[in-house]
């Protein structure tokens, strides 16, 4: 053999390894993309749980009188007050409403621990727990058809992409990998504190994830809202916060404070701009959220206002639909219709 072949040879060779690595790493890539979907579909299963479990707590302490709310809360150790800041001093107030208290409460115990309090006070729960454990397995399951899934698809991504090589290439098992092992050497040089290391998303990003059901008006759209805050950060969330002598709907942290209004009529909106002049002078940050019903309030006006004022504006857009006296809001996909303006 001369040594131009075998330099040719040595070639070829080289040409087949390089391409089997820019394979490999395709594949690794591919691997990395499904893992992160995977990843994101845990998250928002583990939130949901969150919001049906405690939506389950709701129901059933509900049932019981504030007196026996009370009680509880003696038994159990739970706070009945809230703590607030005021000119540097912290202050506290009794917690007087029931909805409040109840949202104390199912934040402090589990459901077990609840349907033992309505055994005590002979309410009723088992239903309640079994439309839950029915709902939670159902939720497994579709999870786990997900990730088989995705699976699947990756392995038809490699077959593929190696063709009659497939069989010589270690098949990478989604179940057993995490978004980390399979960041290849970038990720490596940190440490897994660092890896998994998330910034806090900003509030405003978290209300893009919000999807409200059908409301009747902006009490049940406040409830709503609050419970997907209270799943997603837990007791840094309050209803109906002091401030002086008014109360925002919802705060966090003591130092975001978020209003509701729907935007059926200008006077509405107006009101909504006087609290918001009052509420800037207490919070870092104050949202407005609008449910925007296509009304004819010149609403593009109030937004900027508001946001002179220095507030954010979340804006819902949606419908109501009146049945005789009674009416219902309907939320249009609410993941599209938020709108930041």
């Amino acid at each position: 053999m001369g040594l131009g072949d075998f330099l040719k040879k040595v070639g070829d060779a080289t040409k087949r390894a390089m391409d089997r690595a820019a394979k490999e790493a395709k594949y690794r890539a591919k691997a990395l993309e499904i893992k992160r979907e995977i990843a994101e579909a845990e998250r928002r299963f583990r939130e949901e749980v969150t919001r049906k479990e405690f939506e389950s707590k709701r129901e059933i302490l509900s049932q019981l009188k504030m007196r026996q709310l009370e009680a509880v809360c003696a038994a159990k150790g739970i706070p009945t007050y809230r703590t607030q800041i005021v000119n540097g001093e912290e202050r506290r107030y009794k917690i007087r409403n029931k909805d409040e208290l109840i949202d104390v409460i199912a934040g402090h115990l589990t459901l077990e621990e609840v349907a033992e309090v309505a055994k005590r006070y002979k309410v009723k729960s088992r239903h309640v727990v079994q439309h839950f454990q029915k709902w939670l397995e159902e939720a497994n399951e579709a999870l786990k058809a997900f990730k088989a899934q995705k699976q699947r698809e990756l392995d038809e991504y490699k077959a593929q992409l190696f063709g009659k090589e497939s069989d010589e290439v270690a098949t990478i098992e989604l179940e057993e990998e995490t978004v980390e092992s399979l960041g290849g050497e970038d990720l490596e040089e940190y440490s897994l504190e660092e890896a998994d290391y998330q910034p806090e998303p900003d509030i405003v990003d978290i209300l893009f994830d919000f999807e409200p059901e059908t409301v009747r008006d902006e009490e049940d759209l406040e409830k709503q809202l609050y419970q997907y805050l209270k799943a997603r950060l837990g007791r840094r969330v309050v209803r109906q916060y002091p401030v002086g002598d008014q109360k925002i709907d919802i705060a966090i942290d003591g130092r975001v404070g978020i209003e509701i209004k729907i935007a059926e009529s200008r006077s509405k909106l107006q009101r909504l701009v006087g609290q918001v002049l009052d509420y800037v002078e207490y919070f870092d940050e104050v949202i407005a959220v609008i449910l925007d019903v296509g009304a004819n309030v010149n609403i593009d006006s109030y937004i900027k206002k508001l946001r002179q004022l220095g507030a954010e504006v979340v804006v819902l857009e949606g419908d109501i639909k009146k049945k005789g006296r009674s009416r219902e809001i309907i939320i249009k996909d609410a993941r599209r219709k938020i709108i930041i303006r």
